[in-house]
């Protein structure tokens, strides 16, 4: 079929071209049917533990995502702040998707207090304070009040917040404009922040969306500027953009119509697709004006370059594409959809870049002028196979010796992504994060269910105890800011009523409280921290940390104190919450990224078996990639870049590039070694196909680092991991293989008298 494609392509070029086009829109209708999943929900398998947990938790207690808005001043008991407060606690009942019932600030949670003339129980602002002594009071009241200060006011004053629950399947992207809208409304002389789960991952969405669309145009236009400087013609730019852009408006048309969401990791899919799709233009390009001296007619000269270099992109197409379905193999839900999409964009390059460049280089005239050569890259790869070649030895050993330095950083990468670094230190989620860390006990939240056998469970004097100790362990944990749970409410409520009494607690007394606080409260803020039947407890643990190595490092000590805390048998511990999520895609990361490499590794060497029909040149293929794959990740190491969900992808573009290189390079070698002598062979491939590989690692490099001007640190990362790789694989294409080619049938001597003759047909 492709070969029937290829033979219309140059016979039928303009029937080619609106095949093509046509093609082309039928796709670009696809783009229109993209949607974006921001949430991470479903990430991981449906029968992972912490995924069981969180499901078990979700059905009893409801899945309570939480927008956070704190009004920040010098002293937030006044009345123009607090006024803002009611006001504010109104408007988010108006928000799409807040649950009405369940917006906790001052303005609507009930307060137990023991005056002089008894017990009295209403709201903080049910009488508005209108003197200094209702102030005081106001205050007074909320010092004494443990469900109350450092969790809906600061302790030093300063912080005033509102909470709103979200329900299942809210939209962030409306959640987030809404309430920024109001937070608009209402802003003053206060400066009001807007936190909590969905409003960071929304930020952190939109800050890698705009740097996105800001930057990778830029970089996009220096790539292709690249090109022109490397063929010094229109054609040699014109030519290859109109494939790459192509190759993207299918790929993308095709994650349309087959119902894949754009998502954190595909978001990074037309910059990757940039990269290799850019690969096989430039080699096709390359072998195009290299050849135009040998011929006068456009499809003689077009067949000529097919004949030449189509079979290596096709091969390197072929074996991305596997390389890239190689993801398949991770258990989180967003690479498994880019493994598919990515296979499927690079077969969609590689038959691009055969059909689209045939038929557009048949219609244009034959380049009458010789390939002007580019004396700096030529020296460079004249320089690197040279001194591979004449410090074979020293090259081999040097790279044995570094490889396992990398290897050791490798095994140092931090795990996760830490959301709160992602923003840059000036952004203002990271300011409200920050802000609710330092005046509060933490934004990040992990729930705890204990859960006993029975009903009533615990309202038991012994579990009461059991629970009390447990909580004020790991409240003195480092990561740990506070807790909250239905602990708190009793205690508050002993001290209240009973404020002369001792802590020991009956049975009757949990039970009392229980049924006090049920009748003060919402049924939404009491049924947060017990079931109705009173057999599970939930309790808050919240978090100083955003690191999610900190946070498994706590999951993993909660699991090992739960027998020193609880009867054996008796009492059951589940963990849910958006951390939960976190530490447990960090270890389906780590699993998922070594079976990952191996696979690719092993796709790679199994196609190029078949390929080259020998076991060496095979393992050969791989040299360059695994070495560059060990470098990178050594790297990422060395500097405390994270491994988390977007640069997992890292293995498929190193693999995609990796493999472009190594093809074209062993391709051209073994052919011409069928005429040259091996050191000759190298140094022909070098200056020709080498060149190609030059032009494609600089173009890239120089383009990819302007991402590194982004404010967000995902951006950042990708854009000059992305031009290190290439740099890289560049590199060590052409240090490793001249060095394990060369036979030793001659002497450095001999080789480097035949050196000028072999250059004879490409210089003159």
């Amino acid at each position: 079929m492709l070969k029937s494609a290829l033979s219309f392509s140059w016979n039928y070029p303009q029937s080619t071209l609106v095949a093509l086009l046509l093609i082309s829109v039928g796709f670009g209708l696809g783009i229109k049917k993209l949607e974006t999943r921001n949430s991470f929900a479903g990430e991981l398998p449906s029968n992972d533990p912490v995924q069981v947990h969180i499901d078990q938790i979700n059905q009893v207690f409801g899945e309570r995502s939480v927008v956070l808005i704190g009004i920040e001043a010098e002293d937030v008991y006044t009345e123009e702040v607090s006024e803002k407060v009611i006001a504010i606690s109104e408007a988010l009942k108006e928000v799409p998707f807040v649950m009405a019932d369940e917006i906790i600030s001052l303005s609507t949670v009930q307060n137990v207090s023991n005056r002089e003339w008894g017990l009295e129980i209403g709201g903080f602002f049910e009488e508005f304070p209108t003197d200094e002594e209702a102030w005081k009071q106001l205050k007074v009241d909320v010092h004494d009040n443990a469900m109350i200060l450092n969790r809906l006011v600061s302790k030093d004053g300063q912080l005033m917040v509102i909470a709103a629950s979200l329900e299942d399947g809210f939209e962030g992207g409306v959640v987030y404009e809404a309430v920024e809208n109001i937070i608009s409304g209402y802003q003053s002389t206060e400066t009001i922040h807007s936190t909590g789960a969905p409003m960071l991952v929304e930020d952190v969405q939109r800050g890698i969306s705009g740097d996105s669309r800001k930057f990778i145009p830029i970089a996009i236009v220096i790539i292709f500027f690249g090109f022109y400087i490397c063929f010094r013609r229109i054609s040699g730019v014109l030519l290859p953009v109109s494939m790459v852009i192509m190759s993207i408006v299918w790929t993308m048309g095709a994650m349309g119509y087959l119902g894949l969401p754009v998502t954190v990791v595909s978001n990074a899919l037309p910059v990757i697709m940039v990269a290799v799709a850019s690969s096989y233009g430039i080699h096709f390009m390359n072998t195009y004006f290299q050849l135009a001296a040998q011929y006068t007619e456009s499809k003689a000269l077009v067949i000529a370059t097919v004949t030449k270099v189509g079979v290596p992109i096709l091969l390197t197409g072929v074996t991305s594409a596997l390389g890239s379905a190689s993801l398949l193999i991770f258990k989180i839900t967003s690479l498994k959809e880019f493994g598919v999409i990515g296979a499927i964009g690079f077969l969609l390059a590689t038959f691009i870049c055969l059909t689209l460049l045939s038929a557009l280089c048949s219609l244009i005239q034959v380049p009458k002028s010789k390939p002007k050569q580019d004396n700096m890259v030529l020296n460079l790869l004249n320089y690197l196979t040279e001194f591979s070649q004449k410090y074979k030895s020293r090259v081999t050993w040097g790279y044995v010796l570094i490889l396992p330095i990398f290897l050791f950083f490798s095994s140092k990468i931090n795990i996760g992504d830490d959301y709160m670094k992602f923003f840059p230190p000036s952004h203002k989620g990271r300011i409200a994060a920050e802000t609710f860390n330092e005046k509060l006990h933490g934004v990040r939240v992990m729930d705890l269910v204990v859960a006993t056998d029975l009903a009533d469970g615990i309202k038991g004097e012994q579990f009461f105890e059991e629970l009390t100790a447990f909580k004020s362990w790991l409240e003195n944990e480092e990561q740990v800011g506070s807790t909250y749970s239905y602990v708190d409410v009793v205690r508050h409520l002993q001290k209240t009523m009973n404020p002369t009494e001792d802590a020991s607690i009956s049975q009757a007394e949990i039970a009392q409280y229980l049924m006090l606080h049920e009748m003060s409260a919402t049924p939404g803020e009491v049924f947060a921290l017990r079931t109705e039947d009173a057999s599970q407890a939930k309790m808050q643990v919240f978090l100083k940390s955003s690191d999610p190595e900190e946070h498994k490092k706590l999951y993993e000590k909660i699991q090992s104190a739960q027998s020193k805390f609880f009867s054996e048998g008796e009492v059951s511990l589940l963990f849910g919450g958006d951390v939960m999520q976190r530490i447990s895609l960090g270890s389906y990361i780590v699993k998922g990224k070594i079976q990952n490499i191996i696979l690719a590794l092993l796709i790679v060497f199994v196609v190029c078996l078949l390929i080259f029909s020998s076991f060496r040149k095979a393992l050969l293929t791989l040299l360059p990639i695994a070495v560059s794959l060990i470098m990178v990740f050594g790297v990422m190491g060395m500097i405390g870049i994270r491994l988390g969900i977007s640069t997992s992808l890292l293995t498929a573009m190193i693999v995609g590039i990796g493999i472009d290189f190594s093809i074209h390079y062993l391709h051209s070698y073994f052919n011409y070694l069928k005429e040259y002598k091996s050191n000759q062979a190298l140094y022909q491939t070098s200056q020709l196909t080498g060149r190609a590989i030059a032009y494609d690692a600089i173009s890239n490099i120089v383009g990819f680092s302007v991402l590194s001007f982004s404010g967000f640190l995902p951006v950042q990362h990708f854009g000059w991991l992305l031009a290190f790789s290439m740099l890289l694989i560049f590199l060590n294409t052409m240090l490793l293989f001249p060095a394990v080619l060369l036979e030793k049938s001659k002497s450095h001597a001999d080789q480097e008298n035949e050196h000028p003759k072999a250059f004879e047909p490409l210089l003159n």
